[in-house]
């Protein structure tokens, strides 16, 4: 590992100066092709069955079988594979049942898809303000008063929503706990994988996650009755049979319990996540190493911090490195922050996404198809703040967790571009 032996300049590349690290060395990139992920793709595009509502012809369905591995990998008893991770949100608010129109909490610092699912299921997202420590929603956060239906808890970045606190509040008042687990594969809670903790989980395997088919997602529970009902909404009102199924014919029975709609995931995108599980956890191993690596380094830099999951987590996963600046002055943007770090590593740093009671994504009067919903959740956030969301939204800056894959000497040129931009902007001057 090597270090610098002096100091950076304080000009920044931004204002003409010279970079902390050489344009010439490359970082690792993303996604990462599994070993065996061509072999797989080849042996779905062969066997001819390219969705999961194609005839049988003796081949297992790839889709199937990353069901069944997944859900062995998180640790629940059933696992509802679907073509989007905006879709495992749909699908699983439409599975507890929930009638038109009550409301679901939503944490305010996340990505939109966790509000809008909620209107596409019928239902109302209520904007709830987060811990400024974690970006994560506690329970006392949470509005009971609005007579909410159920919790969206979103484990954020690389912390885990404390879902067992949140039950304790949640569950007397008669709210069912969805987790939006886009951002958490393998994390753990207590030694419990991140999707387990409430009564449903929702993964997205989207091109930027760290499990990814490109496009994708799942819903995993331990409750069958859900499971099957989950099966129907995601296939047309169809779930797989029982039996073994002849040749000729569907896997999907038109069971109709529930009526659906086709959010099923495609076998070339299942192909690749069998093969993309099996490195999951190595990856997590070189992110995590190189995370706590970088948190010493940083730990010497006063003012300036990686965001550290609470101690009940008890393994990380590292979707977004979040960067605290403590003490921001009020005339320094993140979005200045974020273009200098970039500036002077040549890889991308930038503000959290736009908290949601701000954010333009999320406009739900602009679809005249939504009607009375639009006009309830105007309704419900009139002259509501969201002081712990701002606060931790207005102090930092993320880079995506590929920029973990790399080594200690990648480490070394954050923290040196970390120490130079604080120098130059955020000590006073």
């Amino acid at each position: 590992m090597t270090t610098s032996t002096t100091r950076p300049t304080l000009r920044l590349v931004v204002d003409g100066g010279t970079p902390v690290r050489s344009p010439q060395r490359r970082w690792p990139e993303w996604p990462v092709p599994a070993p065996g992920a061509e072999q797989l793709l080849t042996e779905a595009l062969h066997s001819r069955r390219w969705a999961i509502s194609s005839p049988s012809n003796g081949a297992d369905l790839f889709e199937r079988r990353f069901a069944r591995r997944f859900a062995q990998y998180v640790g629940a008893a059933h696992c509802v594979p679907v073509d989007h991770g905006s879709s495992a949100l749909v699908v699983a608010l439409e599975a507890l049942g929930i009638p038109h129109g009550e409301t679901v909490l939503v944490p305010a610092l996340t990505w939109t898809a966790s509000a809008t699912a909620v209107l596409r299921a019928g239902l109302v997202p209520m904007l709830v303000d987060v811990d400024p420590a974690t970006g994560c929603v506690r329970p006392q956060d949470l509005d009971l008063d609005v007579g909410a239906a159920a919790l969206v808890a979103v484990h954020w970045a690389s912390v885990m929503a404390d879902v067992p606190a949140l039950e304790a509040v949640a569950g007397p008042a008669g709210l069912a706990i969805v987790e939006d687990v886009a951002q958490a594969h393998g994390a753990t809670w207590q030694g419990r994988q991140a999707g387990t903790l409430g009564r449903l989980g929702c993964f997205s395997f989207q091109n930027g996650k760290v499990l990814t088919g490109g496009e994708g997602g799942a819903v995993v529970t331990d409750d069958a009755g859900l499971a099957c009902t989950l099966e129907e909404l995601r296939a047309d009102s169809r779930r797989y049979r029982d039996d073994a199924t002849p040749r000729g014919e569907l896997d999907l029975e038109e069971s109709a319990g529930v009526q659906g709609a086709n959010f099923c995931l495609s076998e070339f995108s299942a192909a690749v996540l069998c093969a993309q599980l099996d490195e999951l956890d190595a990856q997590h191993e070189t992110r995590n190493r190189n995370y706590a690596l970088l948190t010493e380094l940083l730990a010497e830099v006063e003012g300036v911090r990686l965001l550290q999951p609470p101690p009940a987590q008890t393994r990380m996963s590292i979707y977004e490195a979040t960067v605290v600046f403590d003490a921001l002055p009020a005339d320094v943007s993140t979005a200045r922050l974020g273009e200098a770090l970039t500036a002077e590593l040549g890889r991308r740093f930038y503000p959290t996404d736009a908290p949601l009671h701000r954010s333009p994504l999320l406009q739900p009067g602009s679809k005249a198809a939504l009607g009375p919903l639009a006009e309830r959740f105007v309704e419900l956030h009139r002259g509501r703040t969201y002081p712990g969301c701002d606060q931790i939204a207005g102090r930092c800056v993320q880079t995506h967790h590929s920029t973990f894959l790399g080594d200690g000497d990648d480490m070394q040129d954050i923290a040196a571009a970390v120490t130079k931009v604080r120098d130059a902007l955020v000590r006073p001057r």
